[in-house]
């Protein structure tokens, strides 16, 4: 069981980060407003308007998306670290005393692990980033018909 001050201190941090992404959702939000589609609004350019108002909200949940990928694949990548069997393997791939087969099988063996681990993670980014682009693509659109 955790003690008390490892839970509060990550109540704490916990708090502290979504704070800190409610405080950059506000900036963003606000400069998207005022320097984007209030602009755009009083130009008259109501088609531009529209593209950008649905848009930036896809580009942003990509970004939201795309950050949680990234920290899926870290802590995942932390996490396998304390694998034994990754570990017995690094020390067999360090031993240059070992046949060359007994190294390429430990190699062999650490990378499926690592790809294995690294899957969920990049599902994530790659979802992220299929967002983005899609949201870039509609924020654009006018100026790709044309």
């Amino acid at each position: 069981m955790k003690n008390p001050e490892e839970e509060a201190r990550k109540k704490i941090s916990t708090f502290i980060f979504f704070s800190a992404c409610v405080v950059v959702l506000a900036i963003v939000l606000w400069s998207v407003v005022t320097e984007t589609l209030l602009p755009l609004y009083r130009n008259k350019e109501y088609g531009e308007f529209i593209y950008n108002l649905f848009g930036i909200p896809v580009i942003l949940i990509g970004t939201g998306i795309f950050a949680y990928g990234g920290r899926i694949f870290v802590r995942d990548t932390m996490e396998i670290f304390d694998n034994p069997k990754l570990i017995n393997n690094i020390d067999i791939i360090r031993n240059k005393t070992l046949p060359k087969e007994k190294i390429k099988t430990s190699r062999s063996e650490n990378t499926r692990m690592l790809f294995s681990t690294w899957k969920k993670g990049f599902y994530w980014l790659l979802i992220g980033a299929v967002l983005i682009t899609a949201g870039g693509l509609i924020t654009n659109l006018k100026k790709i018909i044309e």
